[in-house]
């Protein structure tokens, strides 16, 4: 668990300079390590609802981190919570794994540009609340992925708002946790229950 840690530890720091006070709303970066206090020192837990995998996974990359961390972006992150990472790992190896920490390195053993890539298939260039995401129905969002876009969906009895993403296979994600920790000074963050998809996958 050592490099994860020294992981966390990088991303504490590069989150600092954007850390909120009490007259500043949050930013991206705050609210993805909101619940960090909860993780074990490796940065994971036992709670497949919240963010810890992709968490860890943003902080690879200094310049996704740099982005969350802006006060003067205009951004929105769909967040796949732990169970969806989980489920996306078993897609793609057939083996369910029970801890994070494990489903996090098999993320990682895809390989950085794989990651990167699907990362960044969950962020929008615009600040998009989850009200009027409601009022969306078939809008397809350009992604900070090249050439890339997803497709909302929205059900309205019930409101329910779904995400279509390049794999025409599996069932798309869900909107299950909106306007995660409010609005953030640099856009919002929602909580998915699938990892959104840029390629078809078999």
């Amino acid at each position: 668990t050592a490099p994860i840690i020294v992981i966390v530890l990088i991303g504490l720091v590069s989150f600092a300079p954007a850390a909120a006070d009490a007259q500043t709303k949050p930013t991206l970066a705050d609210i993805l390590l909101s619940d960090s206090a909860k993780d074990r020192p490796d940065g994971f837990d036992h709670r497949s609802k919240d963010y810890d995998i992709v968490t860890q996974a943003v902080l690879l990359f200094p310049d996704l981190v740099a982005a969350a961390s802006d006060p003067n972006a205009q951004l929105t992150v769909f967040l796949p919570n732990d169970g969806a990472f989980r489920r996306l790992v078993h897609d793609v190896t057939g083996t369910w794994y029970r801890s994070e920490a494990d489903v996090f390195n098999a993320v990682a053993g895809l390989g950085t540009d794989t990651v990167k890539q699907v990362l960044q298939y969950h962020i929008i260039p615009s600040a998009i609340p989850f009200s009027a995401a409601l009022q969306s129905d078939g809008a397809k969002l350009d992604t900070l992925l090249a050439g890339s876009s997803i497709t909302v969906d929205v059900r309205h009895y019930r409101p329910r708002v779904k995400l279509i993403d390049a794999d025409t296979n599996d069932r798309d994600a869900r909107v299950v946790r909106a306007d995660v920790g409010g609005a953030a000074s640099n856009g919002y963050a929602h909580g998915i229950d699938r990892v959104l998809r840029p390629i078809d996958l078999p």
